[in-house]
């Protein structure tokens, strides 16, 4: 609980700082600056651990279990979607907390994991159709939303719309794949990342590896190191016994996936970018801290059960 304010108070924080890039993310103390949505992500997994986890007592009701972690996460992602302008970390909060939902067996929760499964189905429709006409115009009936959150879906749809302003960034980001192919232009050669790659060293790192290296020494070692650890990860969500472990584990591989799927589409184009990093790979004390603060817990959980069994 105190860190869960500790977090909260860290969010809100933000806004007496000046916005970067639209989004009031930061917290700027001198040459440091830290983004408190990212240990957020983090917090949401112990959240959801501790509320869900190990709590099978069948006179429990599904509001004396669920109404608490809901609100805060709730809470979370109101203050960096509407608060910090940040729809990116927001919507990676709210999959974590998803996808660590749906893992539980408690059959109190079985019908509210099959109606957000629901949700989820329409959420993935939508992102798919995220960058149809239809849907621009419908985006473009909500006032509310910053006009450059609808500039991404545009250029999404067309990244040659706006090449020069914009659509800058998706659009040499694609040159820069083109330009890498297979092999890349040699590492340390690429020139696109100088002047044409906004963000190179953060959001739109990959364009810049994939042109040096190209897809065979830049983009797929990166999927084999992310396929390791997911597995690892993975492998012992079915070995330990305790909800609370299988939920840092399985939250943090939500955490890792989803990043992962959100930078590359959207350096791709798939979907609208997001300006979330590439964990471990992209610039970033906050983020490379807050991964590695999820690592080192799923760490402790597999230590603990390696214990047990030397025990038994």
């Amino acid at each position: 609980f105190p860190l869960l304010l500790f977090t909260l108070g860290l969010l809100v924080a933000t806004q007496f700082f000046s916005p970067v890039g639209g989004a009031r993310a930061w917290i700027r103390l001198g040459p440091i600056s830290i983004q408190p949505s990212e240990f957020a992500k983090v917090m949401v997994i112990l959240v959801m651990a501790e509320s869900f986890g190990d709590k099978k007592n069948p006179k429990l009701k599904f509001d004396q279990l669920a109404i608490h972690p809901f609100v805060v996460v709730a809470i979370i992602v109101f203050i960096v979607f509407i608060m910090q302008s940040d729809f990116g970390s927001a919507a990676i909060i709210a999959l974590i907390a998803l996808l660590t939902f749906m893992t539980y067996s408690n059959k109190i929760l079985r019908k509210w994991q099959t109606v957000l499964f629901v949700l989820f189905v329409l959420g993935i429709v939508v992102m798919v159709l995220s960058t149809s006409t239809v849907f621009m115009n419908f985006l473009g009936n909500f006032t509310f939303i910053p006009e450059y959150m609808i500039d991404r879906f545009r250029v999404s749809a067309n990244p040659f719309m706006d090449r020069h302003n914009a659509g800058a960034q998706i659009f040499n980001g694609l040159a820069a794949f083109v330009s890498g192919g297979l092999f890349g232009v040699g590492y340390n050669k690429g020139f696109l990342k100088f002047s044409f790659i906004y963000a190179s060293e953060s959001d739109s790192i990959l364009a810049v590896i994939v042109e040096e290296l190209g897809f065979v020494f830049g983009f797929m070692p990166i999927i084999i190191f992310y396929a390791i650890i997911i597995f690892q990860l993975m492998k012992y969500t079915f070995l330990v016994e305790s909800e609370k472990d299988k939920t840092i584990l399985i939250g943090t591989i939500a955490y890792i996936f989803v990043h992962f799927l959100f930078n590359v589409g959207g350096v791709t184009a798939f979907i609208p970018l997001t300006g979330v990093p590439l964990l471990f790979i992209s610039a970033g004390g906050s983020s490379r801290l807050a991964i590695m603060l999820a690592i080192g817990l799923c760490q402790n959980v597999i230590s603990r059960y390696k214990r047990s069994l030397v025990k038994l």
